[in-house]
């Protein structure tokens, strides 16, 4: 797998889903909220991720990037613990991802990309992957010297 520039990871017990879309989901069920509760529309939530968090999370993960915010994790859980449980316990439920705000998010994302362009935007997206990933290797082995 790290041959085809991938990073195996092991999982401790079995779980239900990958550990990569445990955490998109949970992302997609916050984002979907978001939506759903007028706070932020379909444009707005993917600026939110391609231009702030997946920026961060390009190159670090989640722990990482708490890491280097603060004096380490300890620092970092002094300062935002409460926060981020306060947030956390307004999420609300789960989303179905079905009805009314299916199609406000379908109808929103058609108008952004048609779907007659997604093969195009496809083609653009793993152009731009690829070239993140030369850029990934790139910084990591100069991080080695």
């Amino acid at each position: 797998m790290t041959e085809i520039g991938q990073a195996p990871v092991v999982l401790s017990r079995e779980i239900d889903g990958f550990a990569l879309n445990r955490i998109q989901y949970a992302i997609l069920n916050e984002v979907w909220r978001l939506v759903a509760d007028g706070i932020l529309d379909v444009k707005d939530v993917d600026i939110v991720m391609s231009e702030g968090l997946g920026m961060r999370y390009a190159f670090l993960g989640a722990l990482e990037t708490c890491h280097l915010n603060a004096e380490g994790m300890k620092k970092y859980c002094e300062s935002y613990a409460k926060g981020i449980y306060n947030v956390s316990m307004d999420f609300g439920p789960v989303p179905k991802f079905e009805g009314e705000i299916e199609d406000k998010i379908s109808t929103e994302l058609n108008a952004t990309c048609p779907l007659d362009k997604l093969q195009e935007r496809r083609a653009w997206r793993d152009k731009a992957l690829t070239k993140l990933s030369i850029l990934k290797k790139e910084m990591n082995e100069s991080q080695k010297k």
